[in-house]
């Protein structure tokens, strides 16, 4: 037969490794949580982005983006106005 004492520190030990893999476990999920909101995150700002824009093949086959509007800056009302502006 064996000891009661010796059952019972068994048992305390058993229920100590446990309580530790519990803690342990909690841990990752919480880590597994972060990691999947930051890709979930990563993604939406991926999806966000604006779309590339199209490559189009002219006569000769040359790759040639779509044009973009011009844009010009505000004038502005300070000393150096005047001054020459270079591209």
């Amino acid at each position: 037969m064996r000891d009661i004492y010796e059952l019972i520190r068994e048992r305390e030990a058993d229920v100590e490794r446990f309580q530790k893999e519990i803690e342990r476990a909690q841990k990752e999920l919480e880590a597994l949580r972060l990691s999947a909101k930051l890709l979930d995150d990563t993604a939406e700002t991926r999806l966000a982005a604006p779309a590339p824009t199209p490559i189009t093949r002219d006569s000769q086959g040359y790759g040639t983006s779509s044009p973009r509007p011009a844009t010009t800056p505000a004038a502005t009302a300070t000393p150096w106005a005047s001054a020459k502006q270079f591209p």
